[in-house]
C-alpha cells in the first residue's frame, strides 16, 4: 500500500485527520536534567501517543528531526524508538525540510525513507527539481514546502511571479510531480490552494493550536476529499498538561479531543 492510500484509509477508520507532530523539549518534559535524555524522550513521547493511538485521535505522527537532533545521538536514537515503535500502526511524516544538489538528495532520502522508516518527508523546493526527484518515490509522499504558517513566508513566498506568487509556483511544479504540499493554516492561501488543486493535492496543515490557525475554516475548505490531507499539532498535544495540568499523556488525550471534536463533524458516522 503506498504512503497516500494509507493515509486515506487511517483518516477513514480513525474519523480524523489529526497528525501528532512529535517535536521534544527536555525542559518542557522535566526539570531532572540529570535523566537519560533518550530514554525521557523516548517514554514521554511514546506514552502520548500510545494514548492518543489507543483512542483512535490521531491519523499520523510527524516526528521534527531539528528536536531530536538537538540532542545529538541520544536525541536520534530516540527518534529511532519512537518511529519503530509506531511505523506500523500509523503513518509517519518526517519533518525533515530536505533539499540539495542530485547525489546530496539521493542520500537524504536514503536516510528519510530506508533508514528512518518513514512513508512521507518535508521537502524544500528552492533549489529545483533535480534537489526534489530522489524523494518521489512511487511508495512514498514528499511533502514539498508551500505557503507555510511562519511570519517569515511572506519573505519569499509571497513575491510576485508573473501574474501569481513564488508560492504558486511551487505548487504548480508540485501538481506536475505529485507531491503534496505543506500550507500554513494561518494564511487564506489555503482557500485559493484547494480551489486551484480542485482538492486534489494533499496538504500537511500546520499552524493549528499554539499558531492559533482557523481549524472550522480549513475544514470547511477541504471537507470533500479530508482524507488526503493531514492537519498537525504539535505542541498544544504534547505539553497540554502545561496548560491544563494532570498527567501528561491524559492531558495530550483531551487537547486532541478538544481539535477532533471539530474535525470529525466532517466524517461521516
Amino acid at each position: 500500500m503506498n504512503t497516500l492510500d494509507r493515509l486515506i484509509e487511517s483518516a477513514n477508520e480513525n474519523r480524523t485527520i489529526l497528525c501528532f507532530g512529535i517535536d521534544p523539549v527536555v525542559s518542557r518534559i522535566t526539570k531532572e536534567p540529570e535523566e537519560e535524555v533518550e530514554e525521557l524522550i523516548t517514554d514521554y513521547f511514546c506514552e502520548i501517543t500510545e494514548t492518543l493511538l489507543e483512542e483512535n485521535a490521531i491519523s499520523a505522527i510527524k516526528p521534527n528531526y531539528a528536536f531530536f537532533a538537538q540532542y545529538g545521538f541520544d536525541g536520534l536514537h530516540a527518534l529511532g524508538n519512537i518511529i519503530e515503535e509506531f511505523k506500523e500502526e500509523t503513518p509517519v511524516i518526517i519533518d525533515v525540510k530536505r533539499g540539495d544538489i542530485g547525489k546530496t538528495s539521493e542520500a537524504y532520502a536514503k536516510e528519510a525513507y530506508d533508514f528512518w522508516g518513514a512513508d512521507a518527508a518535508t521537502i524544500n523546493p528552492y533549489m529545483g527539481e533535480d534537489s526534489v526527484r530522489p524523494f518521489l518515490r512511487d511508495d512514498k509522499l514528499a511533502y514539498l514546502l508551500c505557503r507555510t504558517s511562519n511570519k517569515g513566508a511572506k519573505d519569499f513566498q509571497e513575491l510576485k511571479c508573473g501574474e501569481g506568487y513564488l508560492y504558486e509556483k511551487v505548487l504548480e511544479k508540485a501538481i506536475e510531480w505529485k507531491c503534496g504540499i505543506v500550507v500554513g493554516a494561518t494564511s487564506d492561501a489555503i482557500i485559493k490552494i484547494v480551489e486551484t488543486t480542485k482538492n486534489e493535492v494533499p496538504m500537511l496543515i500546520p499552524g493549528i493550536g499554539a499558531q492559533g490557525g482557523d481549524l472550522g475554516m480549513v475544514m470547511e475548505v477541504i471537507k470533500e476529499n479530508a482524507a488526503i490531507h493531514r492537519i498537525n499539532a504539535s505542541s498544544s498535544i504534547a505539553y497540554a498538561h502545561e496548560k491544563h495540568g494532570g498527567d501528561p499523556a491524559e492531558a495530550a488525550a483531551k487537547e486532541a479531543e478538544k481539535l477532533n471534536s471539530e474535525i470529525r463533524k466532517y466524517f461521516e458516522e
